[in-house]
């Protein structure tokens, strides 16, 4: 394809290129790049007004009422497995590692890194007797 080919460069019926139709495919590229512009913002802002609507709802992610909060030296295999991200296995390797003197010392165990233990620290106490929250 040569030069000669170009939209830009073909002629009217009179012989010169015609400035008309390079200006309404110009405009046509634009009006793309500006609906696709307007897409990006208006889902932006609509995940933004999600995203705010949903943490009022929720709230902070602290323990619900009614949940428990128990002593991992005391505690039964199903008193632990009523923590959040506490399941039977965890629950077991728990009760094999006690004593633990802060809830901190679950990090020794297999799997749970800081960020699960922070996750469940505030079902977690490692004296006095299992509560009510």
């Amino acid at each position: 394809m040569g030069l000669q080919d170009r939209d830009y460069m073909r002629q009217s019926s009179s012989g010169r290129p015609t400035l008309l139709g390079n200006v309404r495919r110009y405009l046509s590229d634009w009006r793309g790049i500006l609906a696709a512009a307007a897409a990006v913002v208006a889902l932006g802002s609509a995940g933004l007004w999600l995203y705010r609507d949903a943490r009022s709802i929720v709230g902070d992610f602290g323990p619900a009422e009614g949940s428990l909060r128990v002593n991992v030296n005391s505690a039964t295999q199903e008193e632990l497995e009523a923590v959040p991200g506490i399941g039977p296995a965890r629950a077991a390797q728990i009760v094999a590692g006690r004593p633990y003197a802060s809830v901190d010392d679950l990090e020794r165990l297999n799997g749970i890194g800081p960020k699960q233990i922070e996750s469940m620290r505030p079902f977690l106490k490692t004296d006095g007797e299992t509560e009510k929250l």
